[in-house]
């Protein structure tokens, strides 16, 4: 009776350490990629991060952090407001504790972010005139968390199909609900000048409109997490991601620019791509 306890107990042992075994195998690995270009700016207000599972700097925090920021040019600093950004949500994620949710670091690292962005401006007796977009993913082990302020977008490639993840902030989501209402024809939300003014953004006293994740999204292999600034966005498509795909992260992101460059576009903005690609 001893000895077939015994014997059940080690099966048992030894069927956990397989399982643990072939989770540990079976995790992802992250590929990362980039392009940038200044477009028809006088000056480049993008500015962006991206960690490795190598980085020695994160070697207390074994995520995958990428971040981007798009100063905005229509207000003054708009380059110094993104490299401020990105760097203070930087630092202040690397103090996210064991006992601090990923969702809790990110909240917790933008809103300090904002209020640096926000001090510059004071500083420089600019309050109201300096702002940046941010966007922020996490990978931590299969698990996908971002966090948005502004319009810079998160996509998920995932299938063959291309889902945005983040919210654009802007004045168009309340002409929308005006529409939806009945107190405004679609035709005036879709033509208003307003529309694509943002309605938030890192440079304010205090950021009240936030887009986040707080349930974790899966990944698997071949799944590929796209930040973007709007000087790329507008000619993302399924198609032309089915193509970037079959090359790698850092061939893709370069051949997603020279897309988007190629349209020629006499107004192009700053354009910033990463890709974060899932593989085993």
């Amino acid at each position: 009776m001893i000895r077939r306890w015994l014997r059940k107990g080690l099966a048992m042992l030894l069927k956990l350490l397989f399982i643990g075994r072939r989770r540990k195998f079976a995790a992802i690995n992250i590929i990362t990629g980039h392009a940038q270009h200044i477009g028809e700016r006088e000056q480049q207000q993008d500015t962006f991060y991206i960690s490795t599972q190598q980085d020695s700097e994160m070697i207390k925090q074994p995520d995958v952090l990428a971040i981007l920021a798009d100063g905005m040019g229509g207000m003054a600093m708009g380059r110094e407001a993104g490299e401020l950004a990105v760097q203070t949500m930087l630092n202040e994620y690397r103090k996210r504790s064991a006992e601090e949710t990923v969702p809790q670091a990110l909240e917790r690292a933008l809103h300090r972010a904002n209020q640096t962005v926000f001090e510059l401006a004071l500083d420089h007796d600019l309050e109201w005139n300096v702002g940046t977009t941010l966007i922020a993913a996490v990978i931590q082990e299969e698990q996908l968390y971002w966090i948005s302020a502004g319009d810079s977008r998160i996509y998920l490639y995932k299938n063959s199909e291309l889902v945005q993840l983040t919210r654009d902030h802007n004045y168009g989501n309340r002409l929308d609900e005006y529409v939806a209402s009945g107190t405004l024809a679609r035709e005036e939300a879709e033509m208003h000048q307003d529309r694509h003014l943002l309605t938030s953004y890192l440079g304010i006293p205090e950021i009240t409109e936030i887009s986040a994740n707080q349930a974790p999204i899966h990944l698997s292999a071949g799944d590929w997490i796209l930040l973007c600034s709007d000087g790329i966005y507008e000619e993302l498509s399924e198609l032309l991601l089915e193509e970037a795909a079959t090359r790698g992260p850092a061939e893709a992101a370069e051949f997603i620019l020279q897309h988007v460059l190629a349209q020629q576009n006499p107004y192009q903005d700053n354009a910033t791509i990463v890709i974060l690609a899932c593989c085993e």
